[in-house]
């Protein structure tokens, strides 16, 4: 079921979206304090457009999908037993999932971030890049009482290598493969407002450099959107601008509450636009045919 037909069935048949109609309830700022994210399904966005590698723009899909976990707090993986008193720690989990094609083999990225569902502070990122040529593998967690970006890599001078995180005094704190969800905080205020951040880059790649452990200054933009057009339909959006040293990025959520991401175009060349969202148990669907609960981008 799409959030269209979820929310009206949830509000009733004679109140409209976008018409003054009330929302769950959350704690200040924060979507993700709504009830929203105990139904037990996860919000499940499939997106088409293009990677530009290699001098050409390559035919993406991708996938951002936004559910509630309960982490262990010793070691930040998912508690089999659920919520444990004093032992787990209730977290809001974003993956990223990317796949595109390059001539006779397949790209195949995805990033995992897990936030404090309280604070929506990153809490750890996992990140995987698989293709013909290896395997590279990041972890940025808590390890020895401080703060690590783990790589491994088949890239030489990149391989089996562990550097402290450190993050420059003062100011906001933000990861890039995470704003899909940490810019929803700032939905609830009117636009334009303009503020700078301290941003780690994104680790979606297949290869990653030193500068991927060094946060860089950034200013985000927000502002009006207005109304866009994409796959999914059209939608109210807000637009918000990224900017650091290395160039522009631009995404647009939809102006309704969750406020899926409904647009993104980066400065190295990826776009996309969503195609479909729903909320899902997605990891009850894994029978053959159950691929017929999504949206085909022909």
């Amino acid at each position: 079921m799409n959030y269209l037909k979820w929310w009206v069935l949830a509000l009733g048949s004679a109140c409209w979206l976008g018409a003054g109609c009330a929302v769950p309830a959350t704690r200040g700022d924060n979507v993700f304090a709504s009830p929203l994210w105990d139904d037990g399904r996860a919000e499940f966005s499939t997106y088409v457009g293009t990677t530009r590698r290699y001098g050409e723009e390559r035919a993406t899909e991708a996938r951002l999908i936004v559910v509630k976990e309960d982490l262990l707090r010793a070691s930040l993986v998912k508690s089999d037993a659920g919520p444990i008193p004093g032992r787990t720690v209730e977290a809001i989990k974003l993956n990223v999932v990317a796949d595109f094609r390059t001539g006779v083999y397949t790209y195949h990225q995805t990033a995992s971030l897990f936030f404090d569902r309280t604070t929506m502070q990153v809490l750890k990122e996992a990140m995987s890049h698989t293709e013909a040529c290896g395997i590279t593998y990041v972890r940025i967690g808590p390890k020895g009482g401080r703060l690590v970006h783990e790589a491994h890599s088949y890239w030489d001078g990149e391989a089996d290598r562990e550097v402290a995180l450190a993050w420059p005094a003062g100011g906001e704190r933000l990861y890039w493969d995470g704003l899909p969800v940490s810019l929803r905080r700032w939905m609830s205020e009117r636009a334009p407002v303009t503020r700078k951040v301290w941003l780690l880059p994104s680790q979606l790649s297949g290869q990653s450099p030193i500068e991927n452990t060094r946060p860089v200054e950034a200013s985000i933009h927000m502002s009006a959107g207005g109304t866009i057009a994409v796959p999914a339909g059209r939608f109210d959006a807000r637009r918000f601008v990224v900017e650091t040293a290395l160039g522009a990025d631009t995404l647009w959520f939809d102006e309704r509450f969750p406020h899926p991401v409904l647009k993104l175009d980066t400065a190295a060349g990826r776009h996309l636009a969503l195609l479909e969202t729903m909320r899902l148990d997605y990891w009850n669907h894994h029978a053959e045919g159950d691929e017929r609960l999504l949206r085909s981008a022909d």
